[in-house]
């Protein structure tokens, strides 16, 4: 058994994506004069300011089709718990490292649970042990791996790559980051909250009052 932490890793994101909104959402309100100004490329001071409040007022009145303009795909590691919550997100595309294909000889990546008491926690030792076990015995027995899989506990982990657009980004994480999520999916989803804040502040730095 090997313990294994949730991670969540930007691998890419719509380069000065709040630039980009604002030039597209003009368009909607014949407002492109707006974007005048005496600086060179429209990122002074005083084009940010007016650029952050344009995002905010479609923000709060829920103009959020602008905002699918964006993307962001992320390496996430979370156990299959998570993942399996993860992709009910439809408005997003996914791929997953296969417990079908992965033969874990060195040890099955487990995430630890946060236990409430130590009791639980040597519970959940002695399963995932029994567990092990289980596995390398049938693997032993020449079972494939996509046969074996199935003594695999939940908390095993999984290398997942998510990309969305901005819209279904704060979708996922106003669901995720609530007080009735999964603790790991809310762990998770803070993670990729903290990645995606600075990349477009107007849009997803509110959420932090629901982590």
């Amino acid at each position: 058994m090997r313990e294994t932490e949730q991670s969540a890793e930007l691998v890419r994101c719509t380069p000065e994506a709040d630039w980009l909104l604002e030039r597209i959402a003009r368009v909607c309100y014949n407002s492109e004069d707006r974007l005048e100004c005496d600086c060179p490329d429209g990122r002074c001071s005083r084009c940010r300011e007016r650029r952050d409040k344009f995002l905010a007022g479609l923000r709060d009145r829920r103009h959020d089709s602008i905002f699918e303009h964006a993307h962001a795909t992320f390496r996430l590691v979370a156990d299959r718990g998570v993942t399996h919550e993860l992709v009910r997100h439809r408005l997003a595309s996914y791929t997953q490292s296969s417990t079908r294909y992965i033969k874990y000889s060195d040890g099955i990546p487990v995430v630890r649970p946060f236990f409430a008491s130590p009791d639980r926690e040597a519970a959940w030792r002695r399963a995932m042990l029994a567990a092990e076990a289980g596995y390398r015995e049938l693997l032993a027995a020449g079972a494939p791996a996509q046969e074996a899989r199935d003594v695999l506990p939940t908390c095993t982990a999984a290398v997942i790559f998510v990309t969305a657009n901005f819209r279904e980004w704060r979708h996922i994480l106003k669901l995720r980051l609530g007080r009735e999520a999964h603790p790991k999916i809310r762990a998770l989803a803070r993670m990729i909250l903290a990645e995606l804040s600075p990349l477009c502040p107007v849009y997803f730095s509110d959420l932090e009052g629901d982590a």
